[in-house]
């Protein structure tokens, strides 16, 4: 009898665990520039929300050390990481269509291609870029009805003059939060469209300056628009407040804080708002205050390097205009 309890008890026990339904599936794209920062942006999610959670990470070069880093830090959390790799010349051939700009890089665009790399029993999926903080229960957007449309979203902060030969209707989206509804983005091949259109339009999306005739200054947030326009819910601002040097979109900041621009928080800036703060807040609060030091010492040494070199600088000017 004891023999058959315990063998009932190791079956019980070697049984998979079915998922809880209250289950919430988010994906970001990255390369070995976001790990720790994509982390902060996880373990303000968990701080938030009593759900359970699958992160999928889409990455095309994380090295190994990262991978185990981040595996190890959401498992501890009680929570479900998967790593999957992409070869991001699928997407452009090869062409760097991010050569202008220091912070957008080819694994940004990887996010059209969710619904085609996730598995075929995940309907729904958040996505979020690495350089956000959650301030809010994650649930609550996740939940949100999308009207029988394939994505849901915030607006831009910026206005959308400057895309003079397209009418975006007035309305566009910031894809820095992406609600997707992988069913109907499948059933309509949103993916596959969105391919198409970025191949054969290339020099539309490879910008070289403000004189240029590229159509397109962000193409992966343009491309989604462009493919998109109508078939878009409008998202409450306070999923993708952004905040750029002291502008902020929505006073709601309890929810997705998008901090855009080429200025991010672990840059440490002399002058920085509110929600600046609120993000050293997050990170103080995480088991990765370690990385703040090494980021900050990070700036601190670029600071005195650019001092050093304009020092160098004006020193062979002088040397130059000495007349002997």
């Amino acid at each position: 009898m004891k023999k058959l309890i315990v063998l009932l008890i190791i079956l019980f026990f070697s049984l998979p665990v079915p998922a809880k339904e209250n289950t919430v599936n988010v994906a970001f794209a990255i390369d070995n520039n976001y790990p720790i920062f994509t982390l902060l942006a996880i373990n303000s999610i968990l701080l938030n929300s009593d759900a359970s959670y699958t992160f999928f990470i889409v990455e095309n070069n994380l090295t190994d050390k990262n991978k185990k880093k981040m595996r190890q830090y959401v498992r501890r959390k009680n929570q479900n990481i998967e790593f999957i790799h992409i070869d991001t010349k699928k997407i452009d051939d090869g062409d760097n269509l991010f050569a202008f700009s220091n912070r957008i890089t080819p694994i940004a665009i990887a996010r059209i291609l969710l619904p085609d790399l996730l598995p075929d029993d995940v309907h729904r999926v958040l996505y979020l870029d690495g350089d956000i903080l959650v301030n809010g229960d994650l649930q609550v957007l996740y939940n949100s009805d999308l009207c029988g449309r394939p994505a849901g979203m915030a607006l831009n902060i910026a206005t959308n003059n400057f895309y003079k030969f397209i009418d975006f209707k007035s309305k566009y989206y910031n894809s820095g939060m992406i609600l997707m509804d992988l069913d109907k983005w499948r059933e309509d091949d949103i993916s596959a469209k969105m391919l198409s259109y970025l191949k054969s339009n290339k020099k539309k999306f490879i910008y070289k300056g403000v004189d240029d005739d590229s159509l397109f200054l962000y193409p992966d947030q343009d491309l989604i628009n462009v493919i998109l326009l109508g078939k878009i819910t409008t998202l409450p601002q306070k999923w993708n407040n952004q905040t750029i040097d002291y502008v902020i979109l929505d006073k709601d900041i309890n929810g997705v804080i998008h901090y855009i621009g080429d200025v991010k928080p672990w840059d440490f800036p002399i002058e920085h708002n509110e929600l600046i703060s609120l993000y050293y807040d997050y990170w103080d609060k995480s088991s990765l205050k370690i990385y703040k030091y090494y980021y900050g010492l990070k700036v601190i040494k670029n600071l005195y390097l650019n001092i050093l070199e304009k020092k160098l600088n004006r020193y062979k000017d002088l040397k130059t205009n000495i007349i002997f």
